[in-house]
């Protein structure tokens, strides 16, 4: 079966977050231009918890295939924002699609 690959999607922009961080403008240029991954690849998983066990909720649902940095603007103001593209599970697709959950 072929495997679905996402669209391009935000997933950080420098500047303040909602929890009272800061992330850097040179940490996501990093992130873009060094993510390699055949190296130290990155897994989607729905929250911080992780099971053994291949059919709990707190599996892996796909991987990062690739990662690049755009500028955007946010309310008149540019920032430099991380994209990703992903490979999700058949199980994160139907999570998105038919359950709408995000």
């Amino acid at each position: 079966m072929k495997k679905y690959r996402s669209k391009w999607f935000r997933v950080a922009v420098e500047g303040a977050t909602t929890d009272g961080r800061n992330i850097e403008r040179a940490w996501i240029e990093d992130m873009a231009t060094t993510y390699d991954r055949t190296k130290y690849g990155a897994r989607i998983w729905m929250e911080h918890y992780r099971s053994a066990l291949p059919d709990s909720p707190f599996r892996a649902y796909g991987d990062v295939l690739a990662a690049k940095a755009e500028e955007v603007e946010i309310d008149g103001q540019k920032r430099l924002a991380l994209f990703a593209q992903i490979e999700p599970t058949d199980d994160l697709v139907n999570m998105v699609n038919k359950l709408k959950q995000k």
